[in-house]
């Protein structure tokens, strides 16, 4: 029995050392949405939002700023306190999900000016994709919302006192004969649609929910998710964002007959393996993963927490009840899409001038680094100019976010040479 035992732990060891990432695949030669533009990927459109833009419509951006003002603290039952009440974030979503979201919750718990009522809990687990949580006639539908309610439980809070989502799903590629592309995408699209109804009815109160993407798979040594299908996550996503923008019946967002969250991305993680994406973003192996090339790393895991970071302390419709002291006035606007900025001499060595087309009011500056990671702020920022110092920033890439209050949420980036 004892041989036994030594050999299964053997072949363990053995297997587990042989499972490694295929480091040498670091791009497929596929465009991030984001950089495609009004370009294509089989008939479909590129951009976040509609016409190939980066940009959500005013009317949609209108709607999530007016429902994050309805955002604030609950009681267990759903009511209002601003005295003992909490604003729940939940994840909802796969392995991967649940493992960003692990590292997510750190560095927000670590915030000097977190929302003192928000309270964040993973709702991800590993193993279940949409397929299963989004069908009541499966044992794993019950077993995934169960477990939701338990974890809820066990931190103190209520379904009533979910607000806010973050979901990132999928559905395994299959194997031994893989799903066809189309038959994927579709599949995933429905059943999206299918958890944000389960989300409004388990979660009476949730109001936003933000959509991420897979991050790159093209290391992957498994039948779970490789690429193409990790790259497609992102369209289907997309895809989903969209139909409710153009008024889908299933994903209404408000009314009496309200049977979705409202939805926005937040955030789209893929990028082409080592080949930088327009803001940066590169997927490093092995760094980034673990030895099946598609589960992150603790690394790629905090790359991603960071990317969230950065999204949730800077967007109008998440700075208001995310930070205590939010830098940003979420009033109701008409976004301006004709709106641009450079930065000139870029890169630069020692300093650059940020320059607008029109005049900002009270604009914030935030540049982050490679990671995510805030290195530098300007606040109360008005006019058409300003100086940026190098002062004491290492050279490298970094990307520059401009907001102001009346909804602009803008990036960029420069280039720091010695």
């Amino acid at each position: 029995m004892k041989n036994t035992l030594i050999l299964f732990f053997l072949s363990i060891i053995i297997l587990s050392a042989k499972a490694q990432p295929n480091c040498s695949h670091t791009s497929v030669g596929l465009i991030p949405i984001n950089d495609l533009g009004t370009g294509t990927y089989s008939g479909w459109t590129g951009g976040f939002y509609p016409n190939g833009s980066n940009y959500m419509p005013a009317a949609h951006k209108n709607a999530g700023l007016a429902l994050a003002q309805q955002v604030e603290p609950l009681d267990t039952n759903g009511n209002a306190d601003p005295v003992n009440g909490k604003i729940v974030w939940l994840s909802i979503g796969m392995s991967n999900t649940s493992q960003e979201t692990q590292a997510f919750i750190p560095l927000v718990d670590s915030l000097p000016n977190k929302n003192p009522f928000l309270k964040l809990v993973d709702g991800a687990q590993g193993g279940k994709p949409a397929r299963e949580i989004s069908n009541p006639t499966l044992p794993e539908y019950t077993q995934f919302w169960n477990k939701v309610y338990q974890r809820l439980s066990q931190v103190g809070v209520s379904p009533q006192q979910v607000q806010v989502i973050w979901y990132k799903q999928d559905n395994p590629a299959g194997s031994p004969v893989p799903t066809p592309l189309q038959e994927h995408f579709d599949s995933l699209l429905v059943q999206s649609k299918r958890i944000m109804n389960e989300i409004k009815t388990r979660f009476p109160n949730a109001k936003l929910c933000y959509i991420a993407s897979r991050i790159y798979a093209g290391y992957a040594t498994s039948t779970l998710n490789p690429e193409p299908y990790a790259y497609q996550n992102g369209w289907t996503m997309k895809k989903l964002i969209e139909d409710q923008i153009n008024g889908d019946s299933l994903l209404q967002y408000s009314g009496v007959n309200a049977n979705s969250p409202w939805l926005s991305w937040g955030v789209y993680q893929w990028a082409d393996g080592t080949t930088p994406r327009s803001d940066g973003l590169t997927w490093i192996c092995p760094d980034d993963f673990q030895n099946d090339g598609t589960h992150p790393s603790p690394t790629g895991s905090q790359k991603v927490a960071n990317l969230l970071l950065n999204f949730f302390q800077t967007d109008s419709t998440t700075c208001y009840w995310f930070l205590s002291n939010c830098s940003i006035t979420t009033r109701l606007t008409n976004i301006t899409q004709d709106f641009s900025f450079k930065i000139y001499p870029n890169p630069f060595s020692n300093q650059a001038t940020f320059e607008t087309s029109k005049a900002l009011n009270n604009a914030t500056i935030i540049i982050y680094n490679q990671l995510g990671k805030r290195v530098k702020g300007l606040d109360n920022i008005s006019g058409q100019s300003v100086v940026l110092t190098r002062e004491n920033l290492p050279s490298g890439l970094y990307f520059v976010h401009l907001t102001d209050e009346s909804g602009l949420n803008r990036s960029l980036k420069v280039t720091i040479n010695d």
